[in-house]
């Protein structure tokens, strides 16, 4: 998928990064187990972020030692069990998966785009008969979505909304979500699709600007500073929510998502000017010499 949404890992204490590798191992697994050994070559971190935060929420999350087929010459560590938070995001991972396939299709009329909806026909059609109703509202967003981009509208709030929407679903459908959690639930995984796009859309620019794509941002005229201030904006929506969340299982590991691993991605995607990068750390230079 995108693979925005993970942590700042030279940030990770040791056991942080132990349960992140489990619970991305273990997504590998469950999609493995599920659909096939092609279809792991869909993996992305946006749905082990959906696991681990329904682990967070829901609680449940447990680990064996165990090895990775490709790389078992590293030996055994930490993999998380199998469970319906892990099968739910192996569902969410197949069917974004395939959406996006056809969107990159439909778009660029790629046939890498081509081949990968193809070789996914068979788990799409399984994870939506498993998800009939996320998959309605998943063909929904992305149908809408397409429209907005065919028709070249210049606007960056109906595609990322319409992105945002899908996302919010996707969190909304998980069965194992309690209803006390929804509206928060809800509105964090609607923020955290329109950042979602938002950054793909602006790291995209060049590109689309050379194949004459569709980018909301060229459209617009938007520069990078109002771009900056958008995405803030909305990082900091998705931040309010995510701390209105009830957590049985409180986890340090998403905590870095969300303050340093979303802030980490968007820096890299529109890093900061020298000069100005340098005037900030001399103004936090001086504020430590004062303090």
């Amino acid at each position: 998928m995108f693979g925005y949404i993970r942590p700042l890992e030279c940030e990770l204490k040791v056991r942080e990064q132990a349960e992140y590798r489990g619970i991305y191992c273990g997504l590998c697994k469950s999609i493995a187990r599920r659909y096939g050994q092609i279809e792991r070559l869909t993996l992305s971190y946006d749905c082990a972020f959906l696991a681990l935060t329904l682990y967070a929420i829901a609680g449940g999350a447990r680990f064996s030692p165990g090895n990775c087929g490709p790389r078992i010459y590293r030996g055994k560590r930490p993999i998380a069990d199998g469970s319906a938070a892990l099968d739910y995001a192996a569902d969410v991972n197949i069917l974004l998966s395939w959406h996006k396939a056809a969107d990159d299709m439909a778009d660029e009329k790629s046939v890498r785009a081509r081949a990968a909806r193809a070789a996914l026909k068979r788990a799409y059609r399984k994870a939506a008969a498993a998800n009939p109703a996320l998959d309605f509202e998943s063909r929904e967003s992305m149908a809408y979505l397409r429209a907005v981009e065919q028709e070249k509208t210049p606007s960056t709030d109906e595609p990322s909304n319409a992105f945002g929407k899908l996302l919010s679903a996707v969190i909304l459908h998980a069965p194992m979500l309690p209803a006390s959690e929804r509206k928060a639930a809800r509105w964090m995984f609607f923020n955290l699709g329109k950042w979602v796009y938002l950054m793909d859309a602006w790291d995209d620019r060049a590109r689309d600007g050379k194949k004459g794509s569709y980018n909301p941002f060229l459209l617009d005229g938007m520069q990078k500073e109002q771009a900056a201030f958008l995405l803030n904006i909305t990082r900091g929506e998705a931040q309010k929510a995510y701390d209105l969340l009830t957590q049985c299982a409180p986890s340090g590991l998403l905590e870095n998502i969300m303050t340093l691993g979303l802030l980490h991605a968007q820096e890299r995607v529109l890093p900061e000017e020298e000069g100005c990068a340098q005037d900030q750390a001399a103004q936090r230079t001086d504020k430590g010499d004062k303090e």
